[in-house]
């Protein structure tokens, strides 16, 4: 199959965002059922929350992989490349694959006259690539809510809910009990849910789902504990109690106490899953998880991190994360949001986080103008400036910064993924071109063992 068919294909697919998002399952629905409804048969973990599900999803499923079984994870949004989204055994989809079925799709769409979202069109592309790769178990991630999100169609054994804090507001409700009634409605007749859920008040809607459904339900901190040891840059080490089970020394190569907190979720959901666990095994699949963009390392003195933190929740979490396990003299922060967010929150968080911001517009669509955040931070007392790009942006700050500063890039996956673009330009010499802006790279690499 010919790069430019694979290319055409995609930009059709890209072309259903003009549509935006319709929650909905009727569509999804009759397109599944279409194609003799490929979801079903198949064990699966389902993963909704406000943040950390991509990262619990890449925790099972490297932890289920290890232990012998053909996974299929689904997950959104990405970051470079849109076949992030399907991989079986964390192995992206192949180029001529996604082709073929994208045409597929689109024909049948086409001819059971229906309207179909990106995001639709997408799940139902996973659903068939992994029943045509007869996978074991397909770890999903909701896309938005999880009542009303396409991927509520499957039929779960397992459900996860990692968080319920505020986030896509316009669609799911402004109060805490509405956001937490959409995630927890991913609950399955007679299946068994792992949440963490602090609060008691947001807890029972969730517990009441589960119960009117007959589902068993276990908390982080109540039925099953996590306990951070130690933590350090690129890893961190944990231990996992639950009933008859006692995991310590557990080795998690993400940072962040909260990645811990989605660890114990994984592992909890992994302990119910498997026939027989072995711990050996656990242990290998933790310590090889991947998961780019979160608090991830891309460069070292000065300490370069990017996270796709993008909402207030996930703001906390990081901030508080980097001050408290990591030493550094200045911070830049590289910042670029949605309008759609709670900007000025965010920024008053960050205000005292960070030193000097480099402030750029990503995504013109949807992201927030620099100029307009810049009039957001004139209430706090740091330096800012407006950057055409992040490229731009790095290079300024390449020119100040010193060893023991840290550089983060933070406030959407957009962000990141600008990013991304320019560190793996700087890996591949032969893509720099000769513009200045092409060198993002401060100092050194880390290396693949940090």
């Amino acid at each position: 199959m010919k790069n430019s068919s694979y290319s055409e294909a995609l930009e059709y697919l890209y072309s259903l965002t003009h549509s935006g998002i319709k929650l909905g399952l009727e569509n999804t629905s009759k397109l599944l059922e279409y194609f003799e409804n490929p979801h079903l048969g198949v064990r699966t973990v389902h993963i909704s929350g406000t943040n950390g599900k991509g990262s619990t999803a890449a925790i099972i499923e490297s932890i289920l992989r290890t232990a012998g079984l053909k996974t299929g994870l689904y997950t959104s949004p990405h970051i470079l490349d849109f076949r992030e989204r399907i991989q079986i055994n964390r192995i992206l989809i192949e180029k001529q694959d996604t082709t073929e079925l994208i045409l597929r799709i689109k024909k049948a769409v086409k001819k059971l006259d229906i309207p179909i979202t990106f995001f639709e069109f997408g799940t139902v592309l996973a659903f068939l690539y992994f029943k045509a790769n007869n996978t074991d178990v397909n770890i999903l991630e909701v896309g938005l809510g999880g009542r009303l999100d396409a991927t509520n169609l499957c039929e779960a054994e397992i459900s996860i809910i990692t968080s319920i804090s505020h986030d896509h507001t316009e669609f799911l409700g402004s109060e805490l009990k509405q956001i937490a009634f959409e995630k927890a409605s991913i609950i399955k007749e007679r299946g068994t849910v792992f949440a963490h859920i602090p609060d008691e008040e947001i807890f029972n809607v969730v517990n009441s789902l589960a119960q009117d459904r007959r589902a068993s339900i276990y908390r982080l901190n109540k039925e099953f504990q996590i306990t951070q040891v130690d933590a350090k840059k690129g890893h961190q080490i944990f231990d996992f109690f639950a009933e008859k089970t006692e995991l310590k020394g557990l080795k998690l190569p993400l940072m962040g106490h909260f990645q811990a907190q989605n660890a114990g979720l994984a592992l909890a959901a992994c302990n119910k899953f498997l026939v027989k666990s072995d711990e050996y095994l656990i242990r290998k699949g933790l310590e090889q998880v991947q998961w780019e963009g979160r608090l991830e390392v891309v460069s070292e003195g000065p300490m370069v991190v990017l996270d796709c933190a993008h909402n207030v929740a996930s703001v906390s979490n990081m901030t508080a994360e980097l001050c408290k396990n990591h030493d550094f003299s200045r911070c830049f922060v590289i910042l670029g949001l949605m309008k759609d967010k709670e900007i000025d929150k965010i920024i008053e968080i960050l205000s005292d986080f960070g030193d000097r911001f480099y402030l750029v517009q990503v995504n013109p669509q949807r992201g927030e103008t620099p100029e307009r955040l810049k009039e957001k931070f004139n209430k706090f007392n740091n330096i800012v400036q407006v950057s055409e790009s992040v490229p731009s942006a790095l290079q300024a700050v390449k020119e100040i910064a010193k060893p023991d500063d840290l550089v983060c890039i933070t406030g959407s996956i957009f962000t990141v993924a600008e990013a991304k673009k320019c560190f793996k330009n700087d890996k591949n010499p032969s893509n720099t071109g000769n513009s200045p802006h092409n060198s993002c790279l401060l100092y050194t690499s880390p290396s693949p063992r940090d």
